[in-house]
């Protein structure tokens, strides 16, 4: 029986700084696991130089996006050997030692992915995401945030793109991520495909890492290229057109007191902002036609 092997993929864009962090504690986790290293650079800005020995650099300035990004990192690392499971991270994340013997004590049979809890690094007992689900009321994902909900394993119905380990035999078999998807929302529709296709989604108390939210696109003082993206995609993941409809009236009233807030918030600088949502809800929109 040969040795694991993990798959690592990281998705970098913007900052340098972040994507090294994140892979200084790839390379420090203490888990007995080889792991195989691609960074997918989207802004061509990676000195190879820079990384650690054992990773390799894929450099796309054209920016096919986070999913996309994923998906070209994940045929590369699995190129030469088939890998026992992968592990896709934001640059952003930062991994706890045995982050990764974890993740693959956790890939049991029939389970698709795992993911585990994500905290503030700024302040690591505020936690982002403990656990989590898709609202089907309204179309979005759901995450829990309590150190209690943290401590149980359990099966969950939405784990984030930011630091998830998946199966290669589920990832195959779904396609990995949707291409249409630039940014945003990926995650809740690749989870909703693997759970259409019979594949358990899993919850892991020890696959702790750290997230800084918002480092590179913005999101945490929701900039215009998260507004956008986040309103563009939010219909995407879901198949039924009549649902699909409901879910547009939904976002439409959303979008319409969003827009309210914003020139309220924002008053004299509220263009850009207001724009965004516009233009990513009318996109949103027309994708029910296409």
């Amino acid at each position: 029986m040969t040795d694991p092997v993990a798959g690592v993929v990281v998705v970098h864009f913007g900052d340098p700084e972040p994507t090294l962090r994140c892979l200084a504690s790839v390379a420090a986790d203490g888990s007995q696991i080889e792991r195989r290293v691609v960074v997918v650079d989207n802004s061509g800005n990676m000195d190879p130089g820079s990384l650690w020995s054992d990773a390799r650099l894929l450099t796309r300035p054209d920016n096919p996006g986070f999913g996309a990004a994923a998906n070209l990192g994940l045929e590369s690392v699995d190129q030469d050997r088939r890998c026992s499971f992968y592990l896709v991270l934001n640059n952003d994340a930062m991994i706890a030692s045995g982050f990764i013997d974890a993740a693959a004590g956790a890939l049991e049979v029939g389970v698709g992915a795992v993911g585990g809890p994500i905290q503030d690094p700024g302040e690591p007992s505020r936690l982002w995401y403990a656990g989590g689900r898709i609202n089907f009321l309204t179309g979005t994902a759901w995450q829990r945030r309590s150190a209690a909900a943290a401590l149980r394993r359990r099966e969950v119905g939405f784990i984030p793109g930011t630091a998830v380990a998946i199966s290669p035999q589920a990832w195959r078999e779904v396609g990995g991520f949707d291409t249409r998807f630039f940014l945003y929302n990926e995650d809740v529709d690749l989870c909703l495909r693997l759970r259409r296709a019979g594949w358990r989604l899993l919850f892991e108390p020890r696959m702790v890492c750290s997230h800084a939210l918002g480092g590179a696109t913005g999101s945490a003082d929701r900039s215009p290229l998260y507004l956008e993206n986040i309103t563009r995609t939010r219909l995407l993941p879901f198949r039924s057109r009549l649902y699909c409809v409901y879910l547009g009236g939904i976002h439409t009233l959303y979008n319409s007191l969003r827009v309210v807030r914003l020139s309220a918030r924002r008053f004299s600088d509220c263009g850009p902002y207001v724009t965004a949502v516009v233009r990513g809800h009318l996109a949103a929109l027309r994708s029910l036609f296409s």
